[in-house]
């Protein structure tokens, strides 16, 4: 054999020309960019890949990091009036993500709704078909009739049911609904916390209109703190709120709590609950409009700004939005006039006017709990986007489906602007 010929090559060569390994990406790249931007069901799997990866995922920076790069979606839950039934439960509580196209219409069909958790109740518990349902940083606090609070993170499908707060004189006294309860991100003490109020006293009576007067009351309020045992903790009072609160959906910035007063002389006005501070102060409204009943649905929050719908005096199908921005924690944010929105079909209700979007050009508001509108600044014009009795379709795990509108029963479909996150309910943030 000529010596100019090339044997071939060893194992051992071969071996030798192995390129390096690739360099290990920075841990600050890996957690504050990488797994942060990965879908939450990746997120939970990558958990069993080694000790330091689920202290990671579990721990407060990679949630936080990915919070600032969700964007806002919207949740929806279910649930047949209550009307239909006071006192009936059920064992059936499911978190839908509504789905729209790019343009604002409703996504196709069944698919309009993507079920996110089913059934989550633990063990046999069962809950009031009456909730009110708060949103914070993709977890949600459901409050029900019988006095009941919930938290859940329907991404991660963490829930557990908060102990019993303190009783409340006015649960069995009023028809109007649940206690709400209010969830909120403390910042200085970092960690989440829920919020209820409840009556130590309370009486009224009709007037010979048949109005309700408010007679004598005692109010009182209390937080309870998000942590490791979540369901083992305790309810902390707090001082009491200035004024009586009204049955409406309560909301929160990065700086409070607001819960609309339900006071003759603090008609319309915020009862502001300070995250830092746990003080009350009240928060005036926007400038003076019609005279409603404060337990509509009228507050809520979106990007850090709150937001306020109320109707125009003399009109039964227009409402003004206000918005107010508490940058620099003002004590007195400034209201400003977003839109007014024009709804020419006449069918507003006196339930609700909430807003779930904002995205600069347009706003997405759901009126008494199921029919969804579409604001446009260009236009200056409402339209109709989804009648949720009629159009919306929700898919059960074993392939059943709910209609909007099914077999005679009513239902409200509470809208939530809402974002999928990692945050735990049991672990401080």
């Amino acid at each position: 054999m000529s010596s100019s010929m090339t044997s071939p090559e060893s194992p051992e060569e071969k071996r030798c020309r192995i390129g390096a390994p690739p360099a290990a990406i920075p841990d600050d790249i890996l957690f504050g960019e990488v797994l942060p931007r990965l879908p939450i069901k990746s997120l939970v799997r990558f958990r069993s890949v080694c000790r330091a990866w689920r202290n990671a995922v579990d721990g407060g920076a990679v949630a936080r990091r990915r919070l600032a790069l969700t964007q806002l979606a919207m949740l929806v839950i279910p649930r047949e009036d209550w009307h239909n039934n006071l006192a009936e439960r059920s064992d059936e509580l499911n978190f839908y993500r509504l789905l729209l196209t790019d343009g604002g219409a409703p996504a196709a069909a069944a698919a309009a709704a993507e079920l996110l958790v089913e059934k989550a109740l633990p063990g046999s518990a069962t809950v009031t078909h009456d909730v009110v349902p708060t949103h914070c940083d993709g977890l949600v606090a459901v409050a029900t009739r019988a006095g009941e609070v919930f938290v859940c993170n329907p991404a991660t499908r963490e829930l557990v049911m908060l102990p019993p707060g303190t009783p409340s004189a006015r649960d069995d006294a009023c028809a109007w609904g649940a206690l709400p309860a209010a969830i909120a991100y403390d910042a200085s003490r970092g960690s989440y916390v829920v919020a209820r109020y409840f009556y130590r006293e309370f009486q009224e009576a009709k007037d010979a209109n048949g109005n309700f007067v408010l007679l004598n009351y005692d109010i009182g309020h209390e937080v309870f703190t998000l942590a490791a045992g979540a369901a083992a903790g305790g309810w902390e009072l707090t001082g009491d709120p200035p004024h009586p609160i009204a049955f409406a959906r309560p909301t929160c910035t990065r700086e409070a709590i607001y819960w609309c007063a339900d006071y003759p002389d603090e008609q319309n006005a915020l009862v502001r609950f300070d995250l830092r501070d746990r003080a009350f102060d009240v928060l005036p409204p926007p400038p003076p409009g019609a005279d409603n009943y404060s337990g509509e649905q009228k507050v809520t929050e979106l990007e850090g700004k709150l937001y306020y719908s109320d109707y125009v005096p003399g009109s039964d199908t227009a409402v003004d939005v206000w918005v107010a921005d508490e940058a620099g924690r003002q004590r007195r944010p400034e209201w400003k006039l977003r839109c007014r929105l024009d709804f020419d079909d006449g069918v507003l209700g006196g339930e609700s006017v909430l807003l779930v979007a904002d995205d600069g050009d347009e706003l997405l508001v759901v009126v008494d709990y199921i029919k969804l509108y579409r604001y446009s600044d260009r236009c200056k014009s409402v339209s109709l986007v989804m009648d949720m009795a009629k159009e919306l379709v929700y898919q059960r795990e074993d392939g059943s489906l709910l209609y909007g509108d099914d077999e005679g029963k009513y239902y409200k479909h509470h809208v939530l602007p809402y974002v999928e996150s990692l945050v735990s309910v049991r672990a401080r943030q």
